[in-house]
């Protein structure tokens, strides 16, 4: 996977005020205190933002996603493409907002468009309409599962923009996707397409959720930045998901099946 073109400043001095101790126990921090913060925590910190700031721009990518601006069936789902990107690129632009509130404490060369999805299963073509219906109801609904435990997380900034920037958004693009999931299998043809792509999308979507024996995950659930692990959140996932697509007369794939990361 590549890694995110943002990283914490080495330079960075050690400035502890506010402990590990204290923030696992229920101390929240705002942008003005992160340089306070154990440098751990910083770095945590600094992943998430990268991310977004570099991730949510994968929709630039004409290969994967924005050609369907014009590609989709019909003129209805070629706005509600174009309303995703937007969104999408507003998610990159508010995770670029935080950043540069911590300027002093970053590192970022090439944010938009980055030359290579942060995601390994964002950088494969995607030229067949059922595989964007599934990359949308599945991947979209992967960042629901992790953007919900984040409402309340100890950055505040990101917690802030997590209720008001990406949640909601996120719910929605998650809820286009199962429409024309949706819409495919009302007939036989476009249930075999669906079937298709979701074999595709599904363990993609599994493997965001990221490595199940990473140390780093623990982390994130010590300074209250995420609440499950990543096993956790991904059997959740499956458990509620997988219901949802054999609703459609579709077939849920094993979970390890396809897989790249376990």
């Amino acid at each position: 996977m590549p890694m995110s073109p943002v990283r914490l400043r080495d330079d960075v001095p050690e400035d502890v005020k506010i402990s590990a101790e204290e923030i696992h126990a229920g101390r929240d921090v705002d942008a003005e205190e992160l340089r306070h913060t154990p440098r751990e925590y910083q770095e945590l910190v600094v992943n998430i933002l990268g991310g977004h700031a570099a991730g949510e721009a994968f929709v630039l990518n004409d290969n994967v996603y924005a050609h369907w601006a014009a590609d989709a069936p019909t003129t209805e789902d070629r706005f509600m493409v174009l309303r995703t990107i937007e969104e999408e690129l507003m998610h990159a632009r508010e995770a670029f907002r935080m950043l540069r509130q911590i300027d002093e404490l970053v590192v970022y060369d090439e944010l938009v468009p980055y030359a290579l999805a942060t995601l390994e299963g964002f950088q494969h073509p995607v030229s067949e309409w059922a595989e964007h219906a599934a990359l949308c109801a599945l991947t979209d609904r992967v960042g629901t599962f992790q953007q919900e435990e984040q409402l309340d997380c100890s950055y505040l900034p990101y917690a802030e923009s997590i209720r008001t920037a990406f949640f909601p958004y996120e719910k929605g693009h998650a809820a286009r996707g199962r429409y024309w999931l949706r819409r495919l299998c009302e007939t036989d043809e476009g249930r075999e397409q669906a079937q298709r792509a979701v074999d595709v999308w599904w363990p993609r979507s599994l493997d965001m959720f990221g490595k199940s024996n990473t140390a780093r995950q623990h982390r994130f659930v010590y300074y209250r930045l995420k609440k499950r692990t990543n096993e956790e959140r991904r059997q959740s996932f499956i458990s509620i998901v997988g219901p949802e697509l054999e609703s459609l007369g579709l077939t849920v794939p094993d979970e390890m099946v396809g897989r790249k990361i376990a």
